[in-house]
């Protein structure tokens, strides 16, 4: 654990949480699921981008809950992907374009349709991609017990 995830946790950022081998697949069975259908042909950029945003969020929510946290009641999705970088690792780049779509998909979902690219739409399942391979190697090298039997990335 870092000293950053112990301040969060000081300040209530992020709680205490004790992680489940089922919680761990279960999360990553969403993740792969919804990888899935991102990679189906014919949806729009708008929905390929939030689908492969949610398998992000998924990710990251599984890599803090192995750690021994949940995100609190506030501001929970980012928390959960600026936790990446204390977590697994990831690097700040990938956690930008993440968080760049947090931000995006409020806009994208409730008020305006056609608002994101097939570039970006592109650009968040190749980190969503990537960062599951990530997750998946962090996870069996660093908490092998909640390491559930699972195949490897498809990409």
């Amino acid at each position: 654990m870092t000293e950053i995830l112990r301040d969060w946790h000081t300040s209530r950022w992020i709680v205490a949480h004790q992680p489940t081998i089922e919680e761990v697949r279960d999360l990553l069975a969403v993740a792969d699921r919804d990888l899935a259908d991102a990679a189906v042909a014919g949806l729009s950029p708008d929905w390929r981008l939030g689908i492969a945003y949610n398998a992000a969020l998924q990710l990251a929510t599984l890599a803090l809950a192995a750690t021994g946290y949940r995100p609190g009641r506030e501001r929970a999705h980012e928390r959960a992907i600026q936790s990446l970088g204390h977590t697994v690792g990831t690097p700040q780049s990938r956690i930008d374009v993440i968080d760049a779509v947090r931000r995006k998909r409020n806009q994208m979902s409730y008020e305006r349709a056609g608002t994101t690219s097939a570039a970006e739409a592109d650009e968040m399942y190749q980190v969503a991609n990537a960062l599951r391979r990530d997750v998946v190697k962090w996870l069996r090298d660093k908490h092998a017990a909640l390491y559930p039997n699972v195949r490897p990335n498809r990409e």
